[in-house]
């Protein structure tokens, strides 16, 4: 299943970025609500009524003018002179209302002092009256005259302010802040936003896509799942993808832009699904700097790659089974202090030779291609090179450099898988026609067949043989030797181990 970038994935990236900056502006609003000053409301009432005059019709006064009448200078001016302000200071507090099917305006203002609104009110209603008396007197024909009903009233309480209008307004404002800087984060956002993206930034296919595997936090080392969950599948699918590009024995090096990607747990999870379609696998860890391979399958030596590598040691003394049939470890070993030395010239190139005269497919981890120099010798070496990158985590900054860094070495081709997909962003598998060995969608997967004998020991198959022709004259680099192993060293037994594996403290 392909993955884009609609609106379902944008609020599932940035859903909690939209709640957080909605709530702090909403409980932002509310604060301010509660933080305003208290005021007083004092209010006084006028009637306006018609004047009624002998031989003519009485007109109803338009209130609608009245009540613009009452809010204009020639009201405030006289009042403002009264309480020695100005206009403007009057207007802020003062609100003038008409009551509906009456004649009647009802003057309200609101001041930090009960007494002041009072005094306010009462000054300004007089003054409404007073002009309107004033313009019958002086034009015998005006057909409008002002009575003050009620005087002003003494405030009560402080005027509370309504919680709703602070909420609704906190929502909108947040909703649409939290949408605006979203979508700014997201327009500078450097992430892959998945396959499609990873697939036209680096220029090779994306073969599969793995949802992303719940944590187990009484167990960080392994993780199971059940045999026919999405991730199981994608891994399968991973393999089928994979199964053209190789001819014959082939080195597959896994490896990623950065740290914590998760290509070690790709690594592992695609040796024990090729070791169980009835393959014979050889895992090699080649991150000498940082393993992870020996804690996921509980399996180590005291030579592993780095013993093999200072030549003082054979294959076939590193190389220790694990619970997988068809599946043999070659541990990083010993952490050396010059792991780009051992690793540079033709002793990798004879590991790996070694490796693939016993086994169907030799499958090597790496560190990351930007943290260290290890990456570009391993991939020289490999047939062919798998790139893992992160839903969360890999940026096009970083696929970019990885690429410039591994074009010029990796002869066998690349191809890439993206992990920790969204389960609405991507299935199983990606969409498309099905490779060369994929069951049709449907059918129950293939059997493993029956558990295959215990691997042959290395002598009987040539290794040692080839060990010995092998010249290892100066091939210790810097002298370093690895300390020798105990003498009751035995790999630990248990249980088989699950289909699927999560390397512990972090995937890398």
């Amino acid at each position: 299943m392909t993955t884009g970038w609609g609106p379902p994935r944008f609020v599932r990236v940035y859903g909690g970025w939209i709640a957080l900056v909605t709530a702090v502006v909403i409980a932002t609003a509310l604060g301010a609500g509660f933080l305003l000053p208290r005021e007083y409301e004092s209010s006084a009432t006028v009637l306006v009524e018609s004047r009624v005059r002998a031989n003519t019709t009485p007109v109803a006064p338009d209130m609608g003018t009245e009540k613009q009448l009452a809010q204009s200078g020639l009201v405030l001016g006289p009042a403002a002179k009264l309480l020695l302000t100005t206009e403007d200071d009057l207007l802020d507090g003062l609100s003038v209302s008409v009551a509906p099917d009456a004649n009647v305006l009802t003057f309200r203002y609101r001041h930090g002092s009960a007494a002041e609104a009072q005094r306010r009110a009462e000054v300004l209603s007089g003054a409404y009256v007073k002009f309107r008396n004033a313009e019958e007197a002086a034009a015998p024909t005006a057909t409008q005259h002002a009575v003050l009903v009620t005087g002003a009233t003494a405030p009560g309480d402080p005027v509370s302010h309504p919680i709703v209008i602070y909420l609704g307004a906190g929502l909108i404002a947040g909703l649409l802040l939290g949408v605006g800087t979203a979508l700014l984060r997201d327009k500078m956002s450097d992430r892959v936003r998945g396959s499609d993206d990873f697939a036209r930034i680096s220029g090779v296919p994306v073969l599969a896509t793995v949802p992303r595997l719940p944590a187990k936090p009484d167990d960080p080392r392994a993780l199971l799942l059940q045999p026919m969950s999405p991730a199981a599948e994608s891994f399968r699918y991973l393999r089928s993808r994979l199964q053209p590009l190789l001819r014959g024995t082939g080195v597959v090096l896994v490896t990623s832009a950065e740290e914590g990607e998760g290509r070690t747990m790709t690594a592992a999870n695609l040796a024990v699904v090729v070791a169980q379609a009835g393959h014979d696998v050889v895992l090699i860890d080649g991150d000498l700097r940082n393993p992870r391979l020996h804690q996921v399958f509980d399996r180590n030596s005291p030579v592993g790659l780095s013993g093999v590598l200072g030549g003082r040691h054979s294959v076939e003394e590193g190389l220790v089974p694990t619970a997988v049939p068809g599946l043999t470890l070659l541990p990083a070993g010993p952490l050396p202090g010059n792991a780009g030395d051992l690793l540079y010239g033709d002793r990798l190139r004879w590991v790996l030779d070694v490796a693939r005269a016993h086994a169907d497919v030799v499958i090597l981890d790496s560190p990351a291609v930007l943290s260290v120099s290890d990456s570009i010798t391993l991939a020289a070496a490999a047939d062919h090179v798998l790139l893992v990158g992160n839903h969360r985590r890999t940026t096009r900054t970083a696929v970019a450099r990885m690429l410039a860094e591994l074009n010029d070495v990796a002869r066998g081709g690349m191809s890439t898988v993206l992990l920790d997909v969204p389960r609405g962003d991507g299935g199983p598998a990606p969409q498309g026609p099905a490779p060369q060995g994929l069951a049709p969608q449907g059918q129950p997967p293939v059997a493993r067949p029956a558990p295959m004998p215990a691997p042959m020991p290395a002598a009987s198959r040539g290794l040692a043989a080839s060990l010995a022709d092998f010249p290892t004259a100066g091939m210790r680099a810097n002298n370093w030797e690895p300390p020798l192993p105990p003498a009751t060293f035995e790999p630990p037994l248990r249980e088989p181990m699950p289909t699927l594996y999560r390397t512990p403290y972090g995937d890398n």
